[in-house]
């Protein structure tokens, strides 16, 4: 049985480093437009890919074939904020493109954990 303490962290032939529960952004060469996904463990990536898409499961392989440039937007700082992103992401999980680009998810699974309670008490109220 494998118990995980702490997260791993992954290095790209580049020398860019991630963990999962991290954010990152990756900038085509020629484009304006970052795209955002959330990093999961061993390649997975969580991420909406685009208009008529939906928020999906995805890899890490499939978003540096296509080259560019990646910058960590949101590290997250241990295990348990990992899986609290892990949490959020999965409520997203199918949830098109139109409603929630790319940006839109990543804010969401990033909100901190006290302004989600926040929001939910006001609701209740």
């Amino acid at each position: 049985m494998i118990v995980l303490t702490g997260l791993p962290t992954y290095r790209l032939s580049n020398g860019f480093t991630y963990s999962p529960g991290d954010v990152i952004g990756r900038t085509k060469f020629g484009s304006l437009i970052e795209h955002r996904f959330l990093v999961g463990f061993h390649g997975e990536i969580a991420h909406s890919p685009g208009p008529g898409d939906v928020f999906q499961l995805g890899t890490m392989q499939a978003i540096l074939a296509e080259g560019g440039v990646l910058r960590a937007i949101d590290r997250s700082l241990s295990l348990e904020e990992t899986y609290r992103r892990f949490d959020r992401a999965n409520m997203l999980m199918g949830v098109p493109w139109w409603n929630m680009t790319c940006h839109a998810t990543v804010d969401f699974i990033v909100c901190p954990q006290h302004i989600v309670d926040f929001v939910e008490r006001f609701r209740a109220a």
